[in-house]
């Protein structure tokens, strides 16, 4: 399996803070059965430089990489980032904020309030070739309130991902959950989003299961799938978007 969001690498962000915290989440990732993962710490387009970000998260790595162990856990890694959504995207070179030798960025948009310009800014990042992975889409209350919100960035080519918490702790906003978002086909892949062993840690395995048992092994291998094709830069198959319509004022 593959993590392709985490905040693993040491002292870059709120995740891990130390090289040793970074190595008991690597072998609990290691635990649960990922095999390859991509570490994704913040960046915030309005806030940080994105050069002075760059050599700070390759400086995290290197310190991570020769640590006493790391090369043992036989994790296959990649670097990316998970950007805070800001219009400034569109001029920025999106080969630097995309996975390692991939057209894949991942965004993370306000939690509260759907934030000016989504659509614009998607659309922009879609034509120049690169496909907008949308972070934890289940945690933001203007698409559980109204998931046609969602199902139109998909409908234009993004890729929607939902936290392993989410799933097994069958998070449930306004009625929608994670799990609805994976039926719907709303929601492309599984993440741990891991933080820290004590906080936030990693729980994929469990995810994983849960779908398998609610929704059918082939869920289960249509998501592992979708991640390697991700983390290959291969081409990510069109899903087959269920839009979801409202009836006596649930979602279905």
């Amino acid at each position: 399996m593959i993590d392709m969001h985490c905040h693993i690498l040491p002292g870059i962000d709120d995740g891990a803070k130390t090289v040793a915290d970074s190595m008991a989440l690597l072998k609990e990732e290691k635990n649960q059965g990922i095999k390859k993962i991509v570490f994704t710490p913040h960046f915030n387009p309005e806030r940080q430089n994105l050069e002075h970000f760059l050599a700070a998260r390759d400086d995290s790595f290197k310190r991570l990489s020769s640590a006493e162990g790391f090369d043992e856990l036989k994790i296959e890694t990649k670097l990316g980032c998970e950007i805070y959504f800001s219009m400034r995207i569109i001029e920025m070179e999106l080969s630097k904020l995309a996975f390692e030798n991939t057209n894949y960025l991942l965004i993370e948009f306000p939690t509260n309030n759907r934030p000016y310009g989504i659509t614009r800014t998607m659309q922009s990042i879609l034509e120049r070739g690169y496909t907008p992975i949308l972070a934890h889409v289940e945690r933001y209350e203007y698409f559980t309130d109204d998931p046609i919100k969602l199902y139109d960035l998909v409908s234009m080519g993004c890729i929607a991902q939902v936290n392993a918490s989410a799933v097994t702790g069958n998070v449930s906003i306004k009625g929608v959950s994670p799990l609805q978002y994976i039926n719907w086909e709303l929601a492309h892949i599984i993440s741990s989003d891991a933080h820290s062993i004590q906080k936030r840690p990693p729980d994929t395995m469990d995810a994983y299961k849960l779908v398998e048992k609610k929704l059918g092994s082939q869920y289960k291998e249509w998501l592992i799938k979708n991640s390697y094709d991700i983390f290959n830069n291969n081409y990510f198959d069109d899903p087959v978007i269920h839009k979801p319509k409202k009836f006596l004022g649930r979602w279905r």
